[in-house]
């Protein structure tokens, strides 16, 4: 790309420089403070591309080539795209203070290049587009001039470099204001431009028709001469910029250059009709301008030809000239009598749409992002939209159906063709409805259509009914939880929650019954149309029999009945395709509401959809409604004209045999053949339209689901608080009272059993370390909480309770225990009590008699010989005894061993007898030493 102004056989412009500036911290500050999608990583990421994409298109050099356009191409349609949802500019806005500086000054180098600097999206929009018809200019300056392709290339750039030219040139005003602008954005100098290269694209064509006919190429060229005459005065009248001197001075000569151009194309012209005199009149007429070109130090700005067509335009006017002067002694005019040349005007600058997207492949990097209040507006704007289309759509169709009503109970036209047919002929407009529907592919397309209807009318009802199901099933558990919780489940109720939610699938369920009932009407129409429609799709002799012959109808030609009525049936035929001509325009027409509600939005703080919507509305398809009432009002007249000549038609066809039968055929063929088309149009529409449902509801399952997903996460983290609070009040309730008689017992200490007698035993034990005697360390009155899901609790004596710091352990009142008291623990709370065994029970209860538990990896014994309990945590392994009452089928325990110091020795009344644990000197237990766990096997 350059960025000097160029003057060669073309002119070149230069591209404007900018200041890069950081995009992402202000778009993400104000994607934030008016909470859109915030927490979106992917819009986020797009801002940091769309930055990239910026620096790309102004930060780095670009070759004049079209891939050099398209850079800029998705800048500019990226911006323009983004600055309506998204606004640069200050206060409300994206705050960016986009600097251009001016491209035509020859120190823009230098700090005193000038520069303007506006918070504005539009002004940057503006220098993008000046860039982008700048390098269209370097583009078009660099085609192939030697090609009809390369010219018509060159053509297309300058063309559309001019629209751009001018659209800028009619908006930068309003953007800056009363800001100084730099001397190329000037409207004045942009007007300059755009004439430039209108002259140039006129050149090309020029250039182009250099192998035809010598009067358009001197029509060609005295439209160029006057083109180069316009921009030289532009660029006069505007403001005086240096650096356009020479372009200045290139339009004035290439005008001189041209005009001569034009009168030695017309002399060509001239002599070729014989006019030799005129001929000479007009190329000694651009003698003069021809030797000041010649003479100009700057002809080199005319192009490499000129010095050729000096030298041609000299020996073809001394070779015309002598040829007048000796064969055709035509009168020579004078030069100021000879008329002017008319020119041919072929380039124009293109207008450029800003609607239209530059790239050809577009794709919105911000299609989402859209603020709320503006979504919300657009969506009621839609739903008016579509029901005014609908409503005159629904309008059309209805006048369409009373007309084909109509026409087909007259048998209209084909009974106006039997008139110019022979009996046993079909008339061409049944042959011609038949080719249609067998083009359509006749009966079998509508049982198709037909047989689709009902599968998709149950998948949407299926997506419907899933997503009312799990907002039901929500609502449903979300209500339990309610009623067993009261007033401590404190989250928002499922059916306020879920009530837009709800109302939606409402809606959509109401469209769904419609949609049935429109089905049912559609069935209905084509069992009336089955029969007939199946007549039109045979083959033509098949028809033809099915047809009954008409009598003569020759002598009615020409009747002036017949001459009207054919008349109205074509006024029919207009009226039709008319209405079908607006039906697609109210289809097709668009216009994006966007920017409306975004500047409303901007401006208020608010957007008043409705006053808006309508003003809109009433606008773009007010003259769209105007043609459907006056297609409708005509409609009264022409049918009441038909209905006269077709009764008139009647009469004078009364006589006819056969008449009535064949009639009456035609009438129901041509029945058939509107409510083919009817329900082909109908049937397709509703395909259409349940795959649009299938999307949306979709889309409502997707909420749906998410909602209740949500939920049910909320639930959980809800349970799980409330079971914590539940679980922290039962560890506060107060420790149930120890019974008098237990307080008694501790009162007295219980006498020290004799030692064991040493006698054999079946399997020797292994000596284990014995806890050391503790000191009374226990907090007087302290007592430990019930176990959970314990009828009743009762406190143990003294000589039963468990040593310090163990955990406490309750007798159970009731019931049969579970394991004999040989193998109880002599502490609760201490493995055996962990395993889930209970303290010694109440004697007057028989013992269940298990299999004995295996110690160690002994083997089994026989029999039902009582073992020892296994020893956990290093304390001894202790034997039960039940006060000298043995258990039947297990041997006598030995006698208890010595209880331990400070505890009390004394049975109570109703309780077995309880042995304590042997004190083992070699291996006491040290305080604060932790024994390891026991290595559990068998």
């Amino acid at each position: 790309m350059s960025y000097e102004v160029e003057v060669g056989r073309f002119l070149n412009l230069p591209l404007k420089k900018t200041i890069d500036v950081d995009l992402v911290k202000p778009m993400e500050a104000f994607i934030k403070n008016n909470n859109l999608n915030k927490s979106d990583e992917d819009l986020m990421r797009s801002v940091r591309e769309f930055d990239a994409i910026r620096k790309n298109a102004t930060a780095k050099a670009l070759d004049k080539h079209d891939s050099s356009l398209k850079v800029l191409y998705q800048y500019y349609d990226q911006l323009s795209s983004l600055n309506k949802k998204m606004p640069f500019c200050e206060g409300v806005g994206v705050n960016v203070l986009f600097t251009w500086k001016g491209s035509l000054d020859k120190k823009k180098l230098t700090s005193g290049t000038p520069k303007l600097s506006i918070a504005n999206g539009n002004f940057e929009l503006l220098c993008v587009l000046y860039n982008i018809a700048a390098l269209m200019t370097q583009i078009g300056s660099n085609s192939n001039l030697k090609t009809d392709d390369g010219l018509k290339v060159g053509a297309k750039y300058f063309m559309e470099s001019a629209g751009v030219f001018n659209y800028v040139k009619d908006h930068i005003s309003r953007v800056v204001g009363n800001l100084a602008v730099t001397s190329d954005l000037n409207p004045t100098t942009l007007h300059s431009f755009a004439a430039i290269m209108v002259a140039q694209a006129q050149e090309c064509f020029y250039m182009k028709a250099a192998a035809m006919k010598a009067k358009l190429q001197a029509k060609l060229a005295a439209q160029v001469a006057t083109y180069y005459k316009d921009a030289a005065s532009a660029i006069g009248s505007g403001e005086r910029i240096s650096s356009l001197n020479q372009a200045l001075e290139q339009c004035q000569l290439k005008r001189i250059y041209y005009e001569c151009r034009a009168e030695y194309h017309e002399a060509k012209a001239l002599v070729d009709g014989g006019s030799y005199g005129e001929a000479v009149a007009r190329l000694k007429r651009i003698e003069p301008p021809m030797k000041i070109l010649m003479k100009s130090q700057s002809k080199n700005l005319v192009g490499t030809d000129l010095n050729a067509f000096n030298t041609l335009y000299n020996a073809e006017l001394k070779q015309i000239e002598k040829d007048n002067s000796f064969i055709y002694l035509d009168m020579v005019p004078k030069p100021d009598t000879l008329s002017p040349i008319s020119g041919a005007v072929v380039a124009k600058a293109k207008v450029f749409d800003e609607t239209e997207k530059l790239s050809a492949k577009f794709n919105d990097m911000f299609t989402a992002l859209v603020p709320l209040s503006v979504h919300n507006a657009l969506e009621v704007h839609d739903g008016k939209k579509k029901e005014l289309v609908g409503r005159q759509i629904d309008r059309l169709r209805e006048s369409n159906n009373l007309l084909n009503g109509v026409m087909s109970s007259l048998n209209l036209p084909a009974a106006l063709e039997d008139v110019n047919s022979s009996g046993g002929d079909l008339p061409a407009s049944i042959l011609e409805k038949s080719r249609t529907v067998c083009s359509k592919g006749g009966v079998e397309t509508i049982d198709q259509l037909l047989k689709d209807l009902p599968d998709a009318l149950e998948r949407n009802r299926q997506i419907l009914n899933e997503s009312v199901r799990v907002l039901d099933l929500e609502q449903t558990t979300d209500t339990e939880l309610r009623q067993n919780f009261g007033d401590k489940w404190t989250r928002k109720p499922s059916s306020e929650l879920t009530a837009p939610l709800r109302q939606e699938a409402a809606k959509y369920q109401n469209i769904i019954e419609n949609a049935k009932k429109a089905d049912a009407i559609v069935r209905e129409k084509y069992h009336t149309n089955r029969e007939g429609i199946e007549i039109l799709g045979l083959p033509e002799p098949e028809l033809k029999k099915k047809i009954p012959a008409a009598g003569s109808l020759a002598s009615l030609k020409g009747n002036p009945v017949i001459v009207e009525l054919k008349m109205l049936c074509e006024k029919v035929e207009t009226i039709k395709a008319e209405r079908e001509v607006i039906e697609n325009e109210l289809r097709e027409t668009k216009f994006d509401m966007t920017d409306i509600f975004v500047q409303a939005l901007t401006s208020d703080g608010a957007i008043d959809e409705n006053p808006l919507s309508v003003q809109h509305l009433d606008r773009v398809y007010q003259p769209l409604i105007q043609q459907v009432n006056e297609s409708t009002d005509s409609q009264k007249n022409l049918l009441a004209n038909i209905q006269r000549a077709s009764e008139q038609f009647s009469v004078l066809k009364q006589q006819t045999a056969g008449g009535n039968q064949r009639e009456e055929m035609l009438k129901k063929l041509a029945a058939a053949y509107d409510g083919f088309q009817e329900l082909s149009s109908h049937l397709t529409e509703g395909g259409k339209f349940y795959n649009d449902l299938t999307g949306l509801l979709l889309k409502l399952q997707t909420k749906c689901s998410d909602l209740v997903f949500a939920r049910k996460t909320e639930k959980e983290y809800l349970m799980r608080d409330l079971q914590q609070g539940i679980i922290g009040n039962a560890s506060e309730v107060a420790d149930p009272q120890v019974p008098a008689h237990i307080q008694e017992a501790r009162s007295v200490p219980p006498a020290r059993p004799p030692p064991p007698a040493s006698a054999p035993s079946a399997i020797s034990l292994p000596s284990a370390p014995v806890p050391a005697p503790r000191r009374n360390v226990t907090t007087p009155g302290a007592s430990a909480p019930p176990q959970p899901q314990q009828p009743t609790s009762v406190s143990l004596p003294a000589h039963m309770q468990a040593p310090y710091g163990a955990p406490p352990a309750t007798t159970q009142a009731v019931g049969p225990p579970q394991i004999p008291a040989h193998q109880q623990a002599p502490y609760a709370g201490y493995p055996a009590a962990q395993a889930g065994a209970a303290p010694a029970p109440y004697s007057n209860y028989p013992m269940q008699t298990p299999y004995p538990p295996q110690p160690y990896g002994y083997p089994p014994q026989g029999g039902y010989q009582p073992q020892p309990p296994q020893q956990q945590y290093g304390y001894p392994q202790q034997q039960q005894q039940q006060g000298g009452q043995y258990y039947p089928g297990y041997p006598q325990q030995q006698p208890g061993y010595p209880g331990q110091p400070g505890q009390p020795q004394q049975q109570q009344p109703g309780y077995p007898g309880q042995t304590q644990p042997q004190q083992y000197a070699a291996y006491p237990q040290q305080p604060g030493q932790q024994q390891p766990p026991p290595n559990y096997q068998g």
